[in-house]
């Protein structure tokens, strides 16, 4: 991955924040740091995972500097740097997978960052990290049953173990939903490629597990849970969206 800032501290902050991760989640990064564009974009740019860009810089304007990179880097997953929102928001015009706010927190930090490894770790093996503790789990999809909301506790039901995460069923479902999973009620999550049938209002997983469905999304699980099905699951990571499901 690569680091484009021009504040020394900052950047300093950045590579340590990303060592640390690194560190929890058992996981070697190669990091390397540029204090301009320009040195970033003349060497062997095309290579890199993962890009921390800041956008106010002087002489240079991210949102910019992202627009060349793209032409030669589709696939790089960026994440904007900066302390004016209102300039990242327009990231998401080149792509951008999200923006972090200076000063920068560990807490959101390490959430972005875990999302950004997700979307490189998809392109070949569908994966997502978890936080559970201390540590940092790397969970292929395909070993999640389903994620259940418990007084107020989150619990990744896999295959291999159950895993609780500091994380809220929303923020989940973000992650989850473009490969394949869908919320079929307030208090769960499933995963369709373990859904073996619908009876009523009954979800049931080939676990042999019950959930509910509840009514007001039913139709919409059923409709995504088809199309599914006749897609032999989804591997862009993109379905199209259900103008059916409740917001």
């Amino acid at each position: 991955m690569a680091i484009i800032e021009d504040d020394p501290l900052f950047l300093r902050q950045e590579a340590l924040f990303v060592e640390r991760f690194g560190e929890q989640a058992h996981r070697d990064l190669t990091v390397t740091a540029f204090n301009s564009p320009a040195t970033f974009l003349k060497g062997s740019s095309a290579n890199f995972d993962i890009l921390l860009l800041d956008i106010l810089m002087p002489l240079y304007n991210g949102l910019t500097v992202a627009q060349e990179i793209r032409r030669f880097n589709p696939r790089i997953v960026i994440l904007l740097i900066t302390s004016a929102p209102q300039y990242a928001i327009r990231g998401y015009s080149v792509g951008a997978l999200s923006y972090i706010l200076k000063p920068l927190s560990w807490s959101i930090f390490k959430s972005e960052f875990a999302r950004a490894i997700d979307q490189v770790l998809a392109e070949d093996r569908p994966t997502i990290m978890l936080q559970s503790g201390t540590k940092y789990l790397q969970v292929p999809h395909h070993e999640i049953s389903y994620i259940e909301s418990k007084r107020h506790k989150i619990s990744v039901h896999t295959i291999k173990r159950d895993v609780t995460v500091p994380y809220t069923l929303s923020s989940l479902e973000e992650r989850l939903v473009p490969f394949g999973f869908y919320r079929i009620n307030s208090y769960y999550l499933v995963n369709m490629a373990h859904v073996e049938a619908v009876e009523g209002h009954d979800c049931l997983l080939d676990d042999g597990r019950e959930l509910r469905i509840s009514r007001a999304r039913k139709r919409g699980f059923v409709k995504a849970l088809t199309r599914y099905l006749s897609s032999d699951g989804w591997t862009d990571g993109n379905p199209s969206p259900n103008p059916d499901d409740p917001q």
